[in-house]
């Protein structure tokens, strides 16, 4: 006997992981800034955020750069 996941299990794990990200899109919506600044603060480390491909996800529960 195994104690591997299962695949629904899984799915929990990666829908949690997930719903602490954001786009650049949301976080412009979320902060009032545009996506190209959000884009620009991401590529200089002055935000928490990973580039996947060519998309940005940011941590969702950080503070708004325009307030820091």
């Amino acid at each position: 006997m195994t104690n591997e996941p299962t695949k629904e299990q899984l799915q929990l794990k990666m829908d949690s992981i997930m719903s602490q990200l954001m786009t650049t899109e949301e976080a412009s919506e979320l902060w009032g800034l545009s996506q190209g600044y959000i884009k620009n603060l991401c590529n200089e480390d002055n935000v928490i955020a990973h580039k996947v491909s060519r998309t940005w996800l940011l941590l969702r529960d950080q503070p708004n750069p325009k307030h820091g």
